[in-house]
């Protein structure tokens, strides 16, 4: 909202991709998964770089693409990682 009324709704999603980033943080602590700080950096990353290109004076189009890419690609790439990783679990427990 305050960027809305601020006149910059351009900063919503590097500053969502950040916040969302931050509470990645305390996930991996409660359940006992250092690997959410991946994605966490990741989505951190992807609102600074959207912060970098608004600050560069970039197209309002290209900070939604930059911060909308970087965080699709790194949650996509996070479930891939999960998908694969709990696989072999799965079928260790099917064989026994």
């Amino acid at each position: 909202m305050a960027c809305a009324r601020a006149g910059m709704p351009v900063l919503v999603p590097p500053l969502v991709a950040i916040v969302v980033g931050l509470h990645f943080l305390p996930l991996a602590v409660v359940f006992e998964q250092p690997r959410l700080r991946v994605p966490a950096a990741l989505l951190i990353a992807a609102g600074i770089s959207g912060l970098a290109v608004w600050l560069a004076n970039g197209p309002d189009g290209t900070v939604r693409f930059v911060v909308g890419l970087i965080a699709a690609l790194s949650l996509w790439g996070m479930a891939i990682w999960t998908v694969t990783g709990a696989a072999p679990d799965a079928a260790r427990a099917v064989r026994e």
